[in-house]
């Protein structure tokens, strides 16, 4: 009989059912079952080659029934009974395959296993990759979700919790990093936590079974770790690397960038939640994230660990929070916490002698409690500091300045407390500190910044101080000594204030080099501040400043020394000079990336004008035509009023074959010379063909 002519079969079966013959080969009762569920079922993959042995070996023919029918004889002979069915798996034809199975007394445990694979491969595996494709990998998808239902609901009823745990751990390899993965451990970490739990599990079962589970913990903290970052948008290389050490993964976000960026970029730029990632793998890897925290704070305060090469009492202690990207990682970090918690964990710091959140924390010095009160006053508000420090909120800047003085003198070997020195009289301390420490720069910055702290003002001590100074090479600081000391004429006297003066506006050009260092292009912008408030500035050779800028490529900067010539006909001629002989629109760059700060006061909007005056009197517009400084060009022609060179400029645009801007330039400038005259002109007074009548009227044809 063929195995597809399912109405012989029946007839054939029925007349054995009535004979009532004893078949002991199979069972008849199971046979008819079989042969009902089969006629009402489809096949959906074409005949194995299992069927065409068995059709070669009893010599029947390829039969067409095969490709639409089951084999019933082979589907009997249950030794080839998963080779016919696991082909046919699918949600549709799963109900139907699970009677015959129960009917046919195979395991239902490797049916359940074989349609959870099947749905991974067909449906799992695909979605995921579209899904990968589109950039859409680390979110919730609807559709994901219903297949790993489905795929999960066939896990579940595999009896043999091993088995399900092998199956979905199996799977779960196969994923790729993500969301989908991680949820995937997550599951089997449940199946294998229930397997453990079955109170007749065999001793060598139960060794596996926590093997298992061990290997699979750590597999899904990493899993989820990783998908937190991605997640998250903090997946760079190095923290990837780290999935695996959750508590240095921890410290390396807090060092993120992003955190110095909220201080100093924070218009309009969006920043990663480093708070919420941190607390998630702080969750998921069941690390006591309190102590991280400690060990963070006395890194960064205490400035400990291997990258630290000097002790911080060697250093200059930070006048400003946004000096040190350490203070700003303890701010953001306890940002996270309420405030009056943040004051309970650092105050104890300001008057301790030994580090107070570990057992062998460092001796704490007035370096140390100063970083502290920086981050205390940056974190609560005015009544919160004035309750838990006992100090009045108008003395909060004063104290802080007196805490960064004794810690220097600390620094120093001079023994003060923050009330010794509040106490005692600071001229006295001064002379006393320039007695005998005049020999170390430290002190002779620290006496220079107590002098104009306090307004020490004595003429000798200030005529050594510049000296020291400038003999010290201590450029920056020195820098900002002078422009405060401009407001003190008592001082101009004295000796070597103007050498002082001459001196530092002359070494940045004796040390640098081209191409400019970031730190040597400010270090010119404050050399050219310091030209700016410069009270000698008539006694400078200006021009030969100027020609040294040039030489480091700073021409913005050379033509706003030009602009300071008093001369105005020196000044005239000397500008003239300079800008035949440099480019005009690296100028106008210049003045945009250099001179924004708004310390240069109306300097770079002199600079800007000088150069598109000249450009426009030189008939040099085509070099602007295409930069963003032409608009600028424009309104200067436009409010200048000047007939003839609105013309050149629109001849220019005309040669250019920009017409529409000619037209709209006229159409700007006749509605300025009536507007001056006191009239107003709306677009529709205006001629359809007013190019054309300009054109006319500067030509002297008509008007």
């Amino acid at each position: 009989l063929s195995p597809y002519n399912y109405e012989r079969i029946e007839v054939v079966l029925k007349i054995i059912q009535a004979a009532d013959e004893n078949v002991g080969a199979f069972s008849i009762s199971q046979a008819m079952g079989l042969l009902q569920h089969l006629k009402s079922y489809k096949r959906v993959s074409p005949p194995s080659d299992v069927e065409n042995t068995y059709l070669l070996e009893n010599g029947l023919l390829p039969n067409p029934l095969s490709n639409s029918r089951l084999p019933f004889h082979l589907l009997m002979q249950t030794k080839h009974f998963w080779k016919i069915i696991s082909p046919e798996l699918s949600e549709e034809a799963f109900p139907t395959l699970l009677l015959i199975s129960k009917l046919m007394k195979v395991s239902l445990d490797k049916l359940y296993m074989s349609a959870a694979n099947h749905v991974f491969e067909k449906k799992m595996k695909p979605l995921i990759l579209e899904q990968r494709k589109k950039g859409q990998g680390h979110g919730y998808n609807k559709e994901t979700v219903k297949v790993a239902k489905t795929m999960m609901k066939y896990i579940q009823c595999i009896q043999s919790l091993e088995w399900a745990a092998a199956t979905a751990h199996r799977i779960t390899q196969e994923l790729p990093p993500g969301l989908e993965k991680t949820q995937s451990l997550r599951f089997c970490l449940g199946l294998g936590e229930v397997w453990l739990k079955d109170p007749n599990l065999e001793e060598a079962a139960r060794a596996r079974g926590e093997t298992f589970l061990s290997k699979l913990k750590l597999q899904f903290q990493r899993s989820a770790t990783e998908n937190m970052l991605m997640s998250s948008q903090l997946s760079s290389p190095e923290h990837l690397k780290l999935t695996g050490l959750p508590a240095r993964l921890i410290m390396a976000l807090y060092e993120h960038s992003s955190v110095e960026q909220r201080y100093r970029e924070t218009l309009g730029q969006s920043f990663p939640d480093i708070h919420a990632a941190v607390k998630e793998i702080a969750t998921i890897n069941n690390v006591d994230l309190g102590k991280i925290r400690n060990m963070l704070l006395e890194k960064w305060i205490c400035k400990t660990g291997p990258a630290v090469t000097k002790e911080i009492g060697n250093q200059d202690c930070v006048a400003n929070i946004e000096e040190d990207p350490d203070l700003m990682r303890v701010v953001y970090m306890l940002q996270s916490y309420p405030v009056d918690y943040a004051m309970r964990l650092l105050n104890p710091i300001l008057s301790a002698e030994t580090w107070p959140l570990s057992s062998s924390g460092p001796r704490l010095t007035f370096c140390h409690r100063t970083r502290v009160l920086f981050c205390l006053i940056r974190l609560a508000d005015a009544a919160t500091l004035e309750a838990q420090l006992q100090i009045p909120r108008s003395k909060f800047e004063y104290y802080l300045k007196s805490y960064i003085f004794v810690s220097q003198l600390e620094a120093l070997n001079i023994p003060y407390t923050v009330q010794s020195f509040l106490s005692s009289p600071k001229e006295g301390l001064v002379k006393g500190l320039w007695k005998n420490h005049s020999h170390e720069p430290q002190a002779v910055r620290l006496v220079a910044d107590m002098c104009l702290e306090y307004q020490v003002y004595d003429s000798q001590l200030w005529n050594s101080l510049l000296q020291k100074l400038l003999g010290f090479n201590l450029v920056s600081h020195l820098q900002k000594v002078l422009e405060a000391i401009v407001a003190v004429p008592t001082l101009w006297e004295i000796s070597s204030f103007s050498r002082t003066w001459r001196s530092m506006i002359l070494a940045p050009f004796v040390s640098a080099s081209v191409p400019l260092s970031p730190d040597q292009q400010a270090m010119f912008y404050r050399t050219f501040v310091l030209l700016l408030k410069c009270p000698f500035l008539l006694n400078l050779d200006l021009i030969g400043i100027a020609n040294r800028f040039a030489q480091f490529s700073l021409p913005a900067f050379a033509l706003g020394t030009l602009l300071l010539i008093p001369c105005e006909s020196k000044k005239a001629q000397q500008i003239q000079g300079f800008l035949s002989m440099c480019n005009p629109v690296a100028v106008l760059e210049q003045v945009d990336e250099c001179m924004n700060t708004g310390e240069l006061a109306v300097i770079p909007s002199q600079i800007r004008e000088t150069v598109l005056r000249f450009i426009s009197q030189n008939g040099q517009h085509q070099k602007l035509m295409k930069t963003k400084h032409f608009n600028d060009l424009k309104q200067l022609i436009v409010s200048s009023g000047h007939p003839s060179q609105v013309k050149e400029l629109v001849e220019c645009l005309i040669r250019q074959n920009c017409h529409d801007d000619a037209d709209l330039l006229t159409r700007e400038y006749l509605k300025h010379r009536e507007h001056q005259r006191g009239k107003t002109l709306s677009n529709g007074s205006l001629s359809q063909d007013c190019l054309k009548e300009f054109l006319n009227m500067t030509n002297g044809v008509s008007g």
